[in-house]
């Protein structure tokens, strides 16, 4: 058994457990997310599905098709020779991906903030509480990633929102590296959460822009700065 295995033995299983309600396949995936967004699996780790299996204690089968839903997330590779491998932080790739994110989502919050929707805002106030006590630094980024798909839900434009969620995919292995670096990650982001819903209940469309210009620059920086 490999130091990689061990870890994510000893270090992710105590952490999560599944639950009634999560299929194998559910459980197999969030498994490995948390570990590879808290820093347990470090990028190039090599994902042997038979181990990973007998570790879980599931079949093959789940593993195979959690490893796929992470490939679509970016988190993880298949390399022809290793199989399945842990993503690797590049940071030319993630400033292709936050200069696109920053030219659609400024259009996407342009168009909800003209549309929003008082059901739509409710249920992005309620992501943001919710983030507030998330418990690991996983949690906190696919909530983000909620919170931000939510909100443009109102820009009523579904190729736009097709696209973005691409994008806002292959971030959030960018945004949980940068959380590992940079633990005031979380208050920063927060606080401009609350800035945005705050100029989106105001109507204020400028203001909302404005925030999630500054909102885009924060995992960038922070990961630009320890290249």
């Amino acid at each position: 058994m490999t130091d990689d295995q061990r870890s994510l033995r000893d270090i992710v299983l105590p952490q999560i457990a599944p639950t009634s309600r999560q299929t194998a396949h559910e459980f197999v995936r969030e498994t490995l997310r948390q570990a590879i967004l808290n820093g347990h699996l470090a990028g190039g780790t090599r994902l042997v599905q038979a181990e990973l299996a007998e570790l879980l204690d599931v079949s093959t089968t789940p593993v195979r098709e959690a490893l796929r839903d992470l490939v679509a997330d970016g988190l993880v590779r298949f390399d022809p020779h290793r199989g399945g491998v842990v993503s690797e932080i590049k940071v030319e790739e993630m400033e292709e991906v936050y200069d696109l994110r920053m030219l659609l989502e400024v259009k996407a919050m342009e168009l909800a903030a003209e549309n929003m929707r008082p059901d739509v805002l409710d249920r992005a106030r309620s992501i943001h509480v919710q983030m507030r006590s998330a418990p690991h630094s996983a949690e906190w980024v696919m909530m983000n990633r909620d919170f931000h798909m939510t909100i443009y839900e109102a820009a009523d434009s579904p190729k736009l929102l097709a696209i973005l969620r691409g994008l806002i995919d292959s971030s959030v292995m960018y945004v949980g590296a940068a959380w590992q670096v940079h633990p005031n990650l979380r208050e920063q982001g927060g606080a401009d959460h609350e800035e945005i819903l705050r100029m989106l209940a105001a109507g204020d469309g400028a203001g909302a822009v404005e925030a999630i210009k500054r909102h885009m620059t924060i995992p960038r920086t922070v990961l630009a700065l320890t290249s």
